[in-house]
């Protein structure tokens, strides 16, 4: 055999081997690393998506603790008690107005609350509004009152009540007696339930409250689906047969949270022990979390545990479900074109690498020692454009591109860790300011109180008068240094309204004239268009624009001016405040929106100024920067530049704090 021939079989053998192994092993890889991808992305949805749930339900339980805290309410439990002995309260009718008047303009108020039920000590319903609308007290019982569903004698159900802990929110069903869902159908959601204690601690009543579900449909409605898979919500209640597996949302059958409430269609499949012959939730409840296969190998389920009732074994399964065959459809036909392209181009390949081999090598081999170099360290040598190959062209051009990106991400990543950083530092400090606020400030008002009995007790002509006066000086200006305290830890949500913002910028800069005139400072306001409109709130932006024209004045010298600057861009609205002070020092950069951190005097802050600022308008989903100014053709141009930019319409909050005010956590959702 001629040595042409030998060496073009030898190298057909071992080029199509390889290639067939290749071709193999990266179509198998790559579909591993597609269903890698799916169930990353699979879990990363329903995180976000219980996230979501997890918020509501929250929400929900803060509300029921609202309710349960309510005047109109609590003025009811003497009321309740004497109902328990079957006693009708001479007031309990106007209670019962002012209470019913209370709960249903609390659900137009709040969106989702289905039914809200107040039961005497006895489990009888006395008041009842469900949807904005009042049930009439019409059954009659054997004590004096009248009741708004009919009594009923359910000792197990008033024992349940009775073992509930009296300090927290339990969740349980309630007997079927109470008529919420259409007949035969579970309730998707369990009834919150919290004991009303009177004076003597004794418990006068309960506070049942379901929600439907309502804000839940609408969470997963807008959910996106992960490779237009379905969603599943399903109950796990080992203690409650019933519901144990119970179907709460379903995308297949159009079952939602809402269903059991105004659907009178015959219930569809209702019970995830019907999917495959129960194999799938067997596998689900053992493993909590993970992927499931049917057992025809047609379908693949992805599911998560999620528990949304505190203190409670009840937990629901968030799954999604998709055909088994999305990963392994796409490289059937893959494997078969990349064998037959791979010969076809095998024998091509071997009739002209001989000639292109030495034309094509040479930049490459030129390229991969610049690309070796580049990794030892050595990068401030250019790259070769000795190549007259586009392909190779653009490939350095895209190694250059490539070291330019790797810089800028360094860089992006250093900013990105230190907002981190920072974020983190103002809500742990929020937290922390709440409780030791409240815990001064009731002290504080004994001290004001006390002050104001000892000067009422002394002679007006003795010098401790003046004292005292000193010393409820001091009292209230501890009070405003703890009132600030509770205002940075509180940062209540922002009231959206459409602004005019020339005129409500004039309004503000206006207010803040006499105190710029007696520092003897000078204000410019440079506006924006005069119909520019955005959405923000004008109380909470007022605060901000004040607080940074404040600090300008402080930091400006005698005859200083001070440049406001407002610029209406076409998603966005930016203020810039300039002063012409000393400018901020580089070692307080990374500390001025540190909660308590100020250069002021003792006497002129208390260092929340800007940290209630940046949340302000963090939670418009805007940003706040305080530099150092540089302005251009200006080399001498000193003092600080502030600036504040927030988009024109209603935007997502760019961070969410936990917020502590009298102990009852607000929270965004």
């Amino acid at each position: 055999m001629r040595l042409p021939v030998s060496i073009f079989l030898w190298t057909f053998t071992a080029t199509v081997v390889p290639l067939v192994l290749l071709v193999w092993g990266v179509t198998t890889y790559s579909e591993q690393r597609l269903q890698k991808e799916i169930s990353r992305e699979v879990d990363e949805n329903v995180d976000s998506l219980i996230g979501e749930m997890s918020n509501r339900m929250r929400y929900e339980r803060e509300v029921v603790e609202g309710i349960g805290q309510a005047q109109e309410i609590q003025t009811m439990l003497n009321a309740l008690m004497a109902s328990a002995m079957g006693i009708r309260h001479p007031e309990l009718t106007s209670m019962r107005i002012n209470a019913n008047r209370f709960l249903a303009g609390l659900q137009r108020t709040i969106p989702g609350l289905g039914s809200i039920r107040i039961l005497d000590a006895a489990g009888n319903t006395v008041i009842k509004v469900t949807l904005g609308r009042v049930a009439s007290p019409a059954f009659e019982s054997l004590g004096q009152v009248n009741y708004v569903e009919e009594e009923f004698d359910n000792n197990r159900f008033l024992e349940r009540l009775k073992e509930l802990p009296s300090d927290q929110i339990s969740f349980m069903t309630l007997p079927l007696a109470f008529g919420d869902t259409l007949e035969e159908r579970e309730p998707s959601t369990l009834y919150a339930v919290r004991p009303l204690r009177n004076v003597d601690d004794r418990t006068a009543g309960y506070v049942v409250v379901n929600t439907f579900g309502e804000q839940l449909d609408q969470i997963l409605s807008f959910s996106p689906r992960p490779r237009d898979g379905k969603m599943m919500v399903i109950e796990h209640n080992p203690g409650h047969p019933a519901r144990d597996g119970l179907m709460l949302y379903n995308d297949e059958t159009d079952l939602s949270f809402i269903s059991p409430f105004e659907n009178g269609d015959e219930p569809p499949q209702r019970y995830a022990q019907h999917i495959d012959g129960g194999k799938f939730w067997k596998d689900a409840v053992a493993q909590s979390n993970g992927a499931y296969l049917d057992s025809v190998g047609k379908s693949r389920y992805y599911y998560q545990e999620y528990h949304p009732y505190p203190n409670s074994l009840a937990s629901w399964f968030v799954a999604v479900k998709l055909p088994a065959n999305i990963t392994t459809e796409p490289f059937r036909d893959i494997r078969l074109s990349l064998f037959g392209f791979g010969l076809l181009a095998l024998v091509m390949s071997l009739l002209i690498a001989g000639l292109g081999a030495r034309y094509f090598s040479r930049p490459i081999i030129n390229l991969s020692e610049r690309l070796k170099r580049f990794a030892d360290g050595d990068r401030d040598e250019p790259i070769p454009a000795d190549s007259r190959t586009t392909e190779v062209q653009e490939l350095q051009t895209s190694f250059r591109y490539l070291t330019a990106q790797l810089a800028e991400e360094a860089r992006r990543r250093n900013r990105a860790e230190r907002k981190a950083l920072q974020q983190a530092k103002l809500a742990s400090i929020g937290e922390m300011a709440a409780g030791i606020g409240h815990e001064i400030n009731n002290p504080l008002n004994n001290i004001l109180t006390l002050t104001r009995l000892i000067e009422r007790q002394l002679p007006d002509d003795t010098g401790v008068q003046t004292d005292m006066a000193d010393l409820r000086a001091e009292a209230h200006r501890a009070s405003r240094i703890v009132r600030g305290v509770m205002n940075f830890a509180r940062q209540l949500p922002p009231e959206h309204r459409t602004v005019r913002l020339a005129e409500w910028l004039q309004e503000v800069v206006d207010r803040m004239e006499p105190e710029a005139m007696e520092a003897d400072v000078h204000l410019a306001l440079l506006s924006a268009t005069a119909h520019c409109e955005a959405e923000f709130d004008p109380g909470q932006m007022e605060q901000v624009i004040t607080n940074l024209i404040r600090n300008a004045i402080h930091a400006s010298p005698v005859g200083g001016h001070i440049l406001i600057q407002a610029e209406c861009l076409e998603e966005s609205i930016r203020v810039e405040i300039r002063d012409e002070g000393s400018g901020l020092p580089p070692d307080v950069v990374d500390q001025i929106f540190d909660p308590f951190f100020t250069t002021k005097a003792v006497d002129r802050g208390t260092g929340l100024g800007l940290s209630i600022s940046l949340g302000i308008v963090q939670y418009h989903g805007g940003d706040l920067s305080l530099e150092n100014r540089r302005d251009a053709g200006e080399p001498g141009a000193r003092g600080v530049l502030a600036r504040v930019e927030l988009p024109r319409h209603k935007a997502r909050p760019r961070v969410t704090h936990s917020n502590h005010d009298s102990g009852h956590s607000i929270t965004q959702s």
